[in-house]
């Protein structure tokens, strides 16, 4: 089917609003369309934040000589990816409560900034690869079944006490274990031992 391409000015007989389909997207933002057998090139509105995609059927509005994409009323193709566009910042606001749901959820931007007065998370795995990794709090509390850490260097610098309490400890080093402090305590209650080839006090 030829389209007649006519970059003539808006004909009066064109409705104020019509349908039409999409023939092409143009890099500027213009989107060519169909209006009964006749092409027409017109602009997206910034109320239409769903990007139109070749065979969508749109609405379209006539305003002086220029032509207006309002939104999309049927896709071409329901299956695939939509995405919601728009120039500068975009922002969701709700007076109660905002869901999201899907099966997959993908975030992707340069850079993040998140304020929420209070978080409650479940889920059952989390994974992150981060090459810097930065907490500040007051306070911080952590309960666990298991816990395992594997690290090249470990710096832990307390300013104040630090206690452990264990049911049992043990401390296996491959070269030294040292100790050192103004004053050192040692005491048990039944037996204490020291096994070493050499053993030097004082």
């Amino acid at each position: 089917m030829n389209h007649a391409e006519n970059t003539v000015p808006l004909p009066l007989d064109l409705p104020l609003q019509a349908e039409g389909e999409v023939l092409s997207l143009e890099p500027d933002a213009a989107v060519q369309v169909v209006i009964g057998g006749r092409r027409w090139r017109c602009q997206r509105a910034a109320s239409c934040l769903l990007t139109p995609q070749i065979g969508d059927r749109v609405l379209l509005c006539r305003a002086d000589e220029q032509l207006w994409l309002l939104a999309v009323l049927v896709r071409a193709q329901p299956q695939h990816m939509a995405e919601l566009h728009c120039e500068g910042q975009l922002t969701f606001s709700a007076s109660q409560r905002l869901t999201l749901r899907s099966p997959q959820f993908e975030l992707q931007a340069e850079h993040g900034d998140c304020q929420i007065n209070q978080l409650n998370y479940r889920g059952d795995q989390v994974s992150a690869w981060v090459t810097l990794s930065r907490v500040f709090g007051k306070r911080c509390e952590s309960l666990w079944e298991s816990l395992s850490q594997i690290s090249h260097h470990l710096l832990r610098r307390t300013t104040h006490t630090e206690q452990v309490r264990a049911g049992q400890l043990d401390i296996k080093t491959s070269q030294l274990t040292r100790l050192r402090a103004p004053t050192t305590l040692i005491s048990s209650e039944s037996l204490t031992r020291v096994d070493g080839k050499q053993i030097h006090m004082g």
